[in-house]
């Protein structure tokens, strides 16, 4: 895998690992739990990274 596949395989996963800890917070009634609050934010914040990865990765190769 190239640099794009394995960026675009991250997200991917990461927005998995979202799901699955929203629907955690759910069945726990844990949605204002401090603790998973900050692991959510964690997780959005790192989905946030790979997507500028993502995107810098295709502008880099749609300029040359």
């Amino acid at each position: 895998m190239d640099n794009l596949d394995n960026a675009k395989h991250d997200h991917q996963k990461n927005k998995s690992d979202i799901v699955n800890l929203v629907k955690q917070m759910i069945a726990l009634d844990k949605w204002g739990d401090v603790e998973y609050k900050k692991e959510l934010q964690d997780l959005v914040r790192k989905d946030e990274d790979l997507v500028k990865e993502v995107t810098r990765i295709i502008r880099e190769r749609n300029d040359t």
